[in-house]
């Protein structure tokens, strides 16, 4: 079982995808470098919304359904 926490690794997969638009060569490269850094930041925003609601249904109290 890693203890690597799951957010950190979509971090460091955007910035390495990042890294790569910024050397790509061709057209074909940046659009696939591009769709890369687009599923990263879908999985990063499904994972931000997965916290949130473990953590509203943590407190119970429903304070997060607003964000």
């Amino acid at each position: 079982m890693s203890d690597v926490d799951p957010f950190d690794e979509l971090v460091v997969r955007l910035e390495a995808a990042r890294t790569r638009l910024d050397s790509v060569d061709t057209p074909d490269d940046a659009v696939t470098a591009l769709e890369e850094l687009q599923e990263t930041a879908r999985e990063i925003s499904a994972e931000i919304d997965r916290r949130r609601r473990a953590l509203s249904d943590e407190r119970g109290d429903g304070q997060l359904d607003l964000l």
